[in-house]
């Protein structure tokens, strides 16, 4: 069985979990942390939760975000 994945889950492992993740992740923001070059600083501290706040996402971006980090890691259990 796999790690639960959960808003406190922190992007480092999530990307690691499911590597597809990353492009879920683009489309809400995180090209900013790419472009900034914090990545390496910022990855293993960031949980999801936390990556919605500094991105600013709203109650239905963060809802969409969680539905398809969800629906992917379905994918990635069957």
């Amino acid at each position: 069985m796999r790690e639960r994945i959960t808003f406190d889950t922190k992007l480092s492992e999530l990307i690691q979990l499911m590597p597809q993740s990353k492009e879920v992740l683009l489309r809400y923001g995180y090209r900013i942390i790419e472009e900034e070059d914090i990545e390496s600083v910022v990855l293993d501290k960031l949980t999801l939760k936390g990556f919605c706040r500094l991105m600013d996402l709203d109650d239905e971006a963060q809802g969409n975000l969680w539905q398809e980090i969800q629906d992917l890691y379905r994918q990635v259990e069957d």
